[in-house]
């Protein structure tokens, strides 16, 4: 009896040490990019991807670790090691990640895999430092000009066919839309005769006015930061980029803007039903009209950015990365590219994503999401070949309303500037503040060259040492 007793405890004593030790523990993936508990149709498609993977590698143990991105929270969390092991950021912004040393590089988990040269090259380019790469692409977006075609309609700038849809171009194919800044302010005045709905959706606030402004100057042919003599320098008070903000300035003179000081970004949906007639975008929140405001899509058209006439209609491009804490290990980073084939974010077209795949699509029918598009991240044939084939049978829109900024965002897309974008966004977000403060006298040369002036003490701090 004795003996069996101590080969008992010995056998409790040796179970409890491995399990104290770790022994029996599985490998944590905390993913940042878990859906929000009120989300019930992604939180559930989530758990069913998180079902499938552990059932398939066992060593692993999905945590769902929700982290929105800001450069407010950012810090705190990678000091204290509570980053989740991957999540979402902004194209923007990993190259201060990785001189702050918050996230790390993937370059031999993603070679292994084969994915680096099936990634889209803007992407990847956007992730890579020191030939090193720091995460993979989730999707991309680009500005575009989306318009209330009822509210074109209302006011004779459009007109119907026979059955009924909205006729956006003339008989030689040529846009009836906006297709210059000039003819936005033209339709905005047409539309104000009649009605109180402002021309455009122009943001002032967080970052986004100086976001939009930057793709405005672009059009009007501006280059907002160059290398010139070794040094990078800002070029913020440009005439072309005067001539952005001038334009601004008149639609605000004119009362063709939204009567508020403050306008971000995240109110354009509640607003262009009904009191605005156009709004700059992403073609990545489209959807937010359909889902928030519950506006019918067939009642708007999403085109090309405008421009002042004779230069390009850029499309500033951007998008998403996700990237990987700095104290994540290789094994975890290893399980989180195999969790990517169970969500339909690799670019692996096996049975597995390709049923991750279609699983979203039919989420986004049901949420009655406005399916259309997107600005891929992966261009391996197969998985262009997969995607467009679920496009074509999911898309929900009527695609002669989008295709024009579809088929032509390639040749379009301007990268945003490469040093110091947010810095840059916040400056011109004060440009657009003092127009819609003092839209009569102020002069937006000597707000320009201000705005120059901090924008380049930022720029001489960060790379003119």
């Amino acid at each position: 009896m004795k003996n069996k007793f101590l080969l008992c405890c010995s056998v409790l004593f040796s179970l409890s040490f491995l399990v104290g030790c770790g022994g029996n523990s599985k490998i944590q993936l905390k993913i940042g990019f878990w859906p929000l508990s009120t989300d019930k149709e992604d939180v559930s498609m989530y758990t069913s991807w998180k079902t499938n993977f552990e059932k398939d590698f066992p060593q692993y143990e999905i945590v769902a670790d929700h982290y929105e991105y800001s450069k407010d929270t950012i810090i705190a969390r990678a000091r204290s090691g509570t980053l989740p092991t991957v999540f979402q950021t902004w194209f923007t912004e990993p190259e201060s990640l990785v001189k702050s040393g918050f996230i790390r590089p993937i370059t031999t988990q993603i070679n292994s895999l084969g994915w680096l040269d099936k990634m889209e090259s803007g992407m990847k380019n956007a992730l890579t430092f020191d030939d090193q790469v720091y995460g993979i692409p989730r999707d991309g977006y680009g500005l575009g000009l989306l318009i209330n075609l009822a509210t074109f309609y209302d006011n004779g700038l459009i007109d119907k066919d026979e059955s009924g849809k909205y006729v956006l171009y003339d008989e030689s194919n040529k846009p009836l839309y906006p297709t210059t800044f000039e003819e936005i302010t033209e339709a905005g005045r047409t539309i104000s005769e009649s009605s109180d709905t402002k021309a455009i959706y122009i943001c002032s606030t967080n970052k986004n006015g100086g976001w939009q402004l930057s793709n405005y100057a672009w059009n009007f042919g501006a280059t907002l930061v160059k290398e010139e003599g070794g040094k990078i320098k800002a070029n913020l008070d440009s005439k072309e980029v005067v001539a952005a903000l001038d334009w601004i300035k008149e639609l605000k003179n004119e009362d063709l803007l939204l009567n508020q000081k403050s306008v971000e970004y995240e109110g354009w949906y509640n607003k262009i039903g009904n009191q605005v007639a156009m709004a700059v975008v992403g073609n990545d929140v489209i959807k937010l009209a359909a889902t928030q405001a519950h506006l019918n899509m067939d009642d708007f058209a999403f085109v090309p950015m405008p421009s002042d006439g004779i230069n390009k209609r850029y499309s500033l491009y951007g998008g998403t990365p996700y990237v990987f804490a700095k104290n994540a290990s290789d094994e975890q980073v290893e399980g989180v590219l195999k969790f990517f084939d169970y969500i339909g974010r690799s670019p692996n077209i096996t049975e597995i994503s390709k049923d991750a795949m279609r699983y979203g699509f039919e989420v986004a029918k049901r949420k009655n999401q406005p399916i259309m598009p997107e600005i891929s991240p992966w261009i391996n044939e197969e998985y262009v070949n997969y995607k467009d084939e679920l496009l074509n049978e999911f898309i929900n829109v009527n695609m002669g309303y989008y295709n024009e900024f579809f088929d032509n965002i390639d040749e379009n897309k301007h990268p945003e500037v490469e040093y110091l974008p947010q810095e840059m966004y916040e400056i011109l977000d004060n440009a657009i503040s003092q127009v819609f403060e003092n839209p009569s006298t102020c002069n937006t040369q000597t707000i320009l060259t201000t705005c120059n002036a901090k924008y380049q003490e930022k720029l001489d701090a960060e790379y003119n040492k």
